[in-house]
């Protein structure tokens, strides 16, 4: 599917009239413009045969590299008879400046060999992102296992919804790519190009196949430290019942001696030295009686 003459042209979301100029320069449909402006849309990749006018909204990573960002960014490419236009937010800016460096002659490349070679690198621009909430999933086990705080459970579980919207965004680029291999258009692609799909694809595999793993990770460490945190709960109330079993026995000994009537040991010398003694042995009695029970 090579064309002899196309041209790139970048549209910045950011600038309302940009958007507007290109949507009446280009002749592109209200739908179509306004699949790229929404931040929330879904990645997808439609062909609109009659227009012959192609369009596909791919999720890309976080501008600043950051793991811990649970925020998702979108750019959308229309190829539409000899112009390809990508469109994004401020957020795929690197990304335009890197395909301007890589692709600085794009006429040697066919339009969808220019939007196949753009996937590939995003997909891999997925991987350091990947490699860097694996290392931060690292330190917060370590930093877990030496002292379990608050703090650092709320950063595990930030990270555990943060790598639940990477593997959304992963999961959801494979698809498109499986999607643009049913496509009418896809027929009319060069040996090179399926072959190059193909890359791209292997690509989005593995990187499911690593924030699925992740996940995984992050939910069993969770786990553990839940169960952690659950288990010294359940000592803490063992300790608590225990003790407070056990402070009862002073307290039955001085009501039953404090009452206002004869009892025995009044007109005894040191005979509070002895209600102090049966409190004490009856404590005791109790402290043997509930260890016993919990441990049984």
């Amino acid at each position: 599917m090579a064309e002899a003459r196309w041209t790139w042209h970048h549209i910045n979301l950011d600038d309302a009239q940009a958007v507007g100029t290109a949507t009446k320069q280009y002749a592109l449909s209200t739908e179509q413009t306004g699949y790229a402006i929404d931040r929330h849309e879904r990645a997808h990749v439609e062909y609109d045969s009659l227009a012959e006018t192609f369009l596909l909204v791919f999720n890309i990573p976080d501008a600043d590299g950051d793991a811990a960002q649970a925020e998702t960014h979108q750019m959308t490419f229309v190829i539409k008879g000899h112009d390809l236009l990508t469109f994004g937010h401020a957020d795929a800016a690197s990304l335009v400046q890197e395909f301007t460096q890589r692709f600085d002659t794009p006429r040697a490349l066919s339009a969808y060999q220019f939007l196949l070679e753009s996937l590939y690198l995003i997909t891999q621009r997925f991987m350091p992102l990947m490699e860097k909430a694996d290392a931060e999933r690292h330190q917060i086990a370590l930093a877990l296992r030496d002292k379990t705080t608050r703090k650092r459970l709320l950063e595990l579980s930030d990270l555990e919804t943060n790598a639940l919207y990477l593997g959304n965004a992963t999961r959801q680029n494979q698809s498109v790519l499986e999607q643009l291999k049913g496509l009418s258009v896809y027929h009319g692609f060069t040996p090179e190009e399926k072959e190059r799909l193909e890359d791209v694809l292997i690509e989005a595999r593995q990187l499911v196949d690593m924030t699925s793993l992740g996940s995984q990770n992050l939910a069993q460490l969770e786990a553990t430290y839940n169960s952690i945190l659950n288990n010294n709960l359940n000592d803490t109330m063992k300790f608590l019942t225990i003790w407070s079993i056990v402070l009862t026995a002073p307290t039955i000994i001085s009501g039953f001696f404090g009452q206002n009537v004869p009892m025995p040991f009044m007109h005894t010398p040191g005979g509070w030295l002895i209600t102090i003694a049966l409190s004490l042995v009856l404590a005791l009695i109790f402290a043997i009686w509930m260890t016993h029970y919990v441990n049984r």
